[in-house]
């Protein structure tokens, strides 16, 4: 909300009041609560995301290259919701095996390339790159799958328009 609609909003409820004081019937006292609550509520209201529109974030894996120096990733993020991503972060990161299967890594590696206020039906190239020296000797990384997971904002930052989405990746050998 800018400072002039803010301003306007005050003066209104300052009228409003004045008004009111002036009037001694309980009705309008009830009225005056209830027009000042929705007011309020209505300036405070926060964008929130569905799941149905979070769905429509996506995250693919494009390209993989096995180099000498490690692997390289390229990363679609593709945004085909309803709102802007004002905000966010990128990470891919392999599973670990365990006796009964796998489970997520607390170590990720960040994408490169991302950008700012990714705007409806925009997509953006990411890059990232997990050096040799970080996998090279470790059996208990799986290399062929693992996660990509973006951490962000929609419409603006704040807490309330937060979400995160973990996607789940297999390489073939």
């Amino acid at each position: 909300m800018n400072t002039r609609t803010l301003c306007e909003t005050r003066q209104q409820l300052k009228e409003v009041s004045e008004y009111v004081m002036n009037i001694r019937e309980p009705i309008s006292l009830l009225i005056f609560i209830l027009i000042t609550v929705l007011s309020i509520t209505a300036c405070n209201a926060n964008t929130s995301i569905t799941s149905q529109e979070l769905d429509k974030i996506d995250l693919k894996v494009i390209n993989r290259s096995e180099l000498p120096e490690g692997i390289a990733y390229t990363i679609k993020l593709t945004n085909n919701s309803k709102h802007s991503i004002k905000q966010n972060i990128v990470f891919i990161s392999y599973t670990i095996k365990t006796q009964n299967g796998s489970k997520g890594n607390e170590f990720k590696v960040e994408a490169k390339g991302n950008k700012l206020n990714i705007k409806p039906h925009e997509e953006v190239i990411l890059n990232a790159f997990t050096p040799i020296e970080e996998y090279q000797g470790n059996n208990k990384l799986n290399l062929k799958e693992g996660y990509l997971d973006i951490q962000g904002y929609i419409d603006e930052v704040e807490e309330a328009n937060h979400f995160g989405k973990t996607i789940g990746i297999h390489f073939e050998s």
